[in-house]
This record gives C-alpha cells, structure tokens and sequence, in this order.
C-alpha cells in the first residue's frame, strides 16, 4: 500500500477547506498559532518513529528574490561558459554556426523556464469543497511534474528519474572543474592525487556547511552569485574596451562566417554533440523549481525572478560567445582542446602583463565559477534528493527523507521542537541527502580521476565523460520528457490544462514545441556514427564516442529494474505476509498574509487564492492488507457519507465527511481519496487518503 494524504478542514469564513494554521497578527511568522488540531495532529507525528514532521521555513527564513536570483546566477555560470564554447567552435569550425548553436541554447533555456514557471505554478493540484482547484508551490524539480504526467504504472516517473537523479545529479564535474582551476591558479602541474584531494575537499566542504547551517549556506550564494555576475560584466568591459577590429571583421565577413573552414569534415556527431555543449551552460535555469517550497510568497516572486534572471544570463552567454569571436583569430579559435577564456585575457587585458599572471588570474575566474555551482547545486540536489526519498521508494526513506538539526553537543540529530529550545543549534536540513550525495560524488570523483591510464595524466577524459553523460541523462532526456508532455496536456483533445496554466495557451505551446524540438534533436542525432569522430572531445582518444550516451541509457535502464524489482517485492510482502507499503503524507497549510492577504493579487490561472505549506507529515508504515482493495483506490474505510472532493482526473471514491460534516477527502494528484476520521472532538474535518496499491 502508498498513499499519500492531505489533512482537510474546511472553514466557512475563509473558504478553503484544509487545514490553515492561522497565527496571530502580531506573530512574525507562522511557527505559533496552530490550531489545536494541527498541533495534536504534529505532537503526535514528533512521538511517532515511524513518521516525519517537515517544517517548510518561515517567511523570514524563505529565500528571498535575491537568493533566487544568485541561485539561478551561480548554477548557470559554471564551467560551461568557459569550456563550451571552445568545443562548439571546434566541432563547428564556423563563427556563424557556433553563434547559431548559443541561440539554440538561448531558446532551450527561454522556453524551459516559461514550461518550469507554468508547472510550478500549477503542479500539485488541490481541490476545494466548492469544485474549484488551486495548486501549491512543491520542491523536487521535475519530480511532481513527471509524476503528474505519468500517473501510470505506479512508481515508474518517481523510480526512472529518482534514480537517474541520484546517479547523475552530483557536483562531480565542477569540483573536478574547481581542482583544475586551483592548480593553474597556483601554477601547479596536475596529478591524480592533487586532483581527488582537491575535488573531495570542496564537495565536503560544500556538504558539511549545507548540513550545519543553511542560513550560511544561502549566504555564501549569495555572495558567490553576485560575485561571477560581477566577473562576467567585467569579461564584456574588457572584451569592449580591447576590441579587435581586424578580427572582429574577418571572422564576422558574411562571405565566409558560414563556411568551415578548410581541409574539416562535416558530421551528424559533431553538431549533435556540440548542441549537448550549448544546452550544458544553460541547463540550470530550473534550479529555482528544486527548491520552490522555500521560496518566500512563490506565486508572487518566483515567475518574475526566476524569467528575468535566466534572460539576463542568456543576454550575458551571447555576449560574451561574440567577443570572444571578435577577439580571437579563427587560426587559434578552431583548435582543439583551446583554453578559451585564457586566450581571450591574453588578447584583452594581458598586454605588457606575464604571461604566468594571466593563467593565475584566469584559474582563479574559473575556480570562483566552479565553486559557486558546486555550492548552490549541493543545496538544491539535497532537496530533490529528499524529496525523491519522501515518495518511500528508497532504502531507507524515513532517514533520507528527515531533516535534522545540528547541534555541536550533540551533532546532527531530529529534535522536537519543545526541546530544541536547549541546545545550540542551527536551522534544519536535509543532512542524511547531503551525506548519501557526497557519497555518490566522491565515487564518481575518484573513478573519472584514477581511471585514466596515461603516463601524463590529465582530467579531461574522465570530466569530458562526466559532463556529457550529465548534459543527457539530467537534462537532454527530461527535458525531452517535460516537452512531450506539456504537449500532450496543451494540445491533446478534451484537455483543460489552459484554464489551470497561468501561462497563455498560445505561447504555452510555443515555449513547449521550441523545448521539445531543441531537446529531441541532439537526443536523437547523438547515436549518428561518424567515421571521423570516434572519441568524444577532449578525452585525449580515451573515451568512445558512445560512451556517455550509453553510459546515461544504462542508469536509465537500471532504473527501470529498480522499479520491476521494488514492485515485484511489495506484491510478495503483500501475498506471503498479508501487507502492503503505505506512506502517508499530509501537509498543513497556512492562509495568512502569504496564503490569503496577497492571495487576490497572486492568485492562479483565474485569480483563485492561493495556499503556502507549513507542514508535512510523512508516515513510512506496514499495514495489514484487508484483500478487498483495488490499486489506486484509497484504502480508508468511510466514517460517513460517501460524498466529498477528490483530485482531479479521478472519480470520487469512498470521499466522506466527518462528524462536524464540513470536511472533504483530498489525495495527491495520482490517486482518489477515501477519508479517515482525524480528530475526534466533534470538529468539522477529517484526513483523506489518496493513491493505493
């Protein structure tokens, strides 16, 4: 058995029908004020170990417009900007074409973030007792979404990508990336050793700050962020102020702009692999969506945040791709394995200056960059992480899925909150997925560092692997997936999902044909052999052309047995021991200033209020199988009449009121609901359960 449930108390005076904690107006925050249900419902969830309470963080402790934005800034700004463009401009060997690819990047990043903007927006929906539904802001990035899309076979969206994100959803590229740039910073050779301990030392560094103290962590990117913001407008002034006219007018000659250059062979390979190196630098404009819970008044601040903060990276990436075109000689912009932002320096501002001083100034630009996306990207794959573990598909979910407090007498533990008032202790977070990915990330570390075989070692075969196998397992097949189904709910008959978007319905297909197009083909065209490109770039002929693509379509497949193998072992526990799996989660929610005051100015796709979520209460649980349950159908039994709401797309099934009469069963969005009684003081509202298997 899974479920998963929403508590449900409707009050006429507000006209919501959940459970609203309604603090007082003079309280700061939402923490106090829960009405006693709630706080009966939670004090029993803290004395319960087969449960978890979550607590989404106060207003004052939401990330704010700015720390959305740094957070888009410094998962974008990474080392794509840097070492992207040199292989496009190698695999195209055309300034034109080159430029024509960061466009194509432009528009995989611009339609991304309006289809990432609509579903967060939409996606869960929940359903009020008038028949209205409205939706309420959830992390997990394109968990919720695929799950909505896929509602069947069970489990199968969550197990494909929740494995695939575990595997591939690391920061082992740009802390490989971060240890490269150390090293030229310092003017120190490369080894393996030098290599791993760097790496390891920032991916644990990264881990252990987001597990003692979140608040530090979003500073850090804050600063992080506005600092490689602050690096890139220096790029362009120096890139403006030494421009190269000579060169800037040979390579941009219409006559010859299009053309490869001489003695180069075309292939389908190369242009799909360099449209996987222009999609990698913008890959991170959904970054906001992994973390949407925590943002302060999400339908207020995150569309515009998080649309005008990847315009103005893409208005940046274009920039800065044209100046170094204008800057750089095709004779050294066509080589292979071509230090980029090295050569740009060296031709702006490194007149007169050594040469020794460039190379240490450069390293240092990249190493900042590096960092910056090893920070913000370990905070939010924890969440996802965590998220991931909340659907109880993992081992061990219940420790995965908890966040913890840290305290320094007694270390990373889950305190009630009527005790933590007693010790010296930080915010919550998700400490065992910061721990299970730091473990993924050193391994993969060390396997791309001590794989290679060379007598001169060098970190591009291994970090050439890494990046492409993310570029497509992460984001070229998901973002296919988000394509196709976006789709799929704009244009198939009888669809509804133009009334539900607060997204236009013409420009919502666009955004979604230009995603899907721009993903499906270097999807596709990867598996294209080209004679004349056996190995993928800057391996140095160590690594397969099929290598990476193979290497994200084996986690793909592990991840569909997982999903065999986790079903095949519920239908035994249920046939040899007569239970099944239930995980039960009931989210709290709050209609105060957030939730009611601002909810006519933010409201949804109709201007409906809109809900902000305080608590969740998970519960991981064996229940014994009664044998007259259907899958999909919730396993409650009715304490009243069968009538009630339900989610939609479903049908109504064993709904009931409570003994006050004023309740409604509500699931998530995969199942129909059937109500248990949740308090038992005569008061309107009861909980309703969702899916079941």
């Amino acid at each position: 058995m899974y479920q998963q449930t929403a508590t449900a108390e409707p009050d006429p005076s507000i006209g919501f029908g959940f459970n609203q904690a309604q603090p007082p107006p003079e309280a700061p925050d939402w923490s106090p004020g829960l009405d006693p249900q709630d706080q009966q419902a939670l004090y029993e969830a803290r004395e319960d170990h087969d449960a978890i309470v979550e607590e989404i963080p106060s207003e004052k402790d939401s990330l704010g417009r700015f720390s959305v934005l740094c957070l888009i800034f410094n998962r974008m700004i990474g080392s794509g900007i840097f070492n992207a463009s040199s292989q496009i401009f190698y695999n195209t060997q055309s300034v034109a074409v080159t430029l024509l690819l960061w466009l194509f990047g432009v528009a995989v990043a611009l339609s991304g973030i309006i289809l990432y903007i609509e579903l967060g927006l939409t996606v869960p929906r929940w359903q009020r007792p008038d028949g209205t539904k409205i939706s309420t802001p959830r992390s997990g990035g394109e968990l919720p979404y695929l799950n909505y899309f896929l509602k069947l076979p069970r489990f199968l969206a969550t197990c494909l990508f929740g494995v695939s994100f575990l595997v591939f959803g690391n920061t082992a590229t740009n802390s490989i990336a971060f240890a490269a740039a150390v090293l030229q910073a310092s003017d120190t050779s490369q080894t393996a050793g030098r290599m791993v301990a760097i790496a390891l030392a920032v991916n644990t560094f990264s881990c252990l700050l987001h597990s003692m103290s979140r608040k530090w962590g979003i500073r850090l990117n804050n600063v992080l962020g506005s600092l490689k913001v602050t690096m890139l407008v220096i790029m362009v002034i120096f890139g403006l102020r030494w421009l190269n006219l000579d060169v800037a007018r040979d390579n941009f000659d219409s006559s010859t702009s299009l053309k490869r250059a001489d003695n180069t062979q075309w292939g389908v390979y190369k242009y799909a692999e360099a449209m996987i190196y222009a999609i990698f630098p913008f890959g991170g404009f959904h970054q906001a969506n992994y973390v949407l819970a925590e943002i302060k008044a999400p339908h207020k601040n995150f569309a515009r945040t998080s649309g005008y903060g990847v315009l103005f990276i893409c208005c940046l990436f274009m920039t800065i791709t044209i100046l170094y075109a204008a800057n750089i000689p095709k004779a050294d912009l066509f080589t292979a394995d071509l230090d980029i932002a090295f050569n740009f320096f060296k031709r702006t501002v490194g007149s007169g200056v050594a040469e020794s001083k460039i190379k240490a100034a450069c390293g240092s630009l990249r190493a900042l960059s590096a960092i910056g996306n090893v920070i913000v990207f370990t905070f939010t794959a924890a969440r996802v992480k965590q998220e991931v573990a909340k659907e109880g598909v993992l081992p061990g979910s219940i420790y995965l899925a908890s966040s913890y407090e840290f305290t320094f007498r007694h270390g990373f533990r889950r305190i009630p909150d009527h005790q933590a008032g007693g010790f010296l202790h930080t915010e919550k977070s998700p400490a065992a997925a910061l721990a299970l990915h730091w473990t993924v990330t050193s391994v993969l570390i060390l396997a791309a560092m001590l794989s290679t075989d060379s007598v001169v070692f060098s970190h591009l075969p291994g970090y050439s692997l890494l990046l492409m196998a993310y570029a497509y397992g992460l984001d070229v097949i998901w973002f296919s997936c988000i394509g196709v189904g976006m789709l799929y709910l704009r244009l198939w008959p009888g669809s509804n999902w133009r009334y539900k978007s607060p997204i236009p319905h013409v420009l919502g297909v666009i955004a979604a044909v230009i995603f899907t197009a721009t993903n499906i083909v270097p999807l596709v065209t990867i598996w294209v052999y080209d004679p004349a490109q056996r190995y993928i770039a800057h391996s140095s002929d160590r690594v397969d052309w099929f290598a990476p693509q193979m290497t994200a379509m084996a986690v793909l497949v592990a991840a569909a047995l997982y999903w065999v193998g986790f079903r095949v072992w519920l239908w035994q526990k249920r046939v040899r021991e007569g239970v099944v799996w239930e995980v039960v989660r009931t989210p709290i929610f709050w209609a105060g200033s957030q939730g009611q005051g601002q909810a006519q100015q933010q409201g949804g796709a109709q201007g409906q209020p809109q809900l902000v979520q305080i608590y969740e209460i998970i519960r991981f649980k064996w229940r014994v199988w009664t044998g007259d349950e259907e899958e999909g159908r919730g396993s409650g039994k009715p304490e009243g009449p069968q009538q009630g709401g339900f989610w939609e797309g479903e049908v109504p099934v064993d709904n009931s009121y409570g003994n006050g009469g004023g309740g409604y069963a509500t699931g998530n969005n995969y199942g129909s609901g059937s109500g248990n009684l949740l308090n038992q003081n005569q008061q309107q509202g009861y909980q309703g359960h969702g899916q079941g298997y």
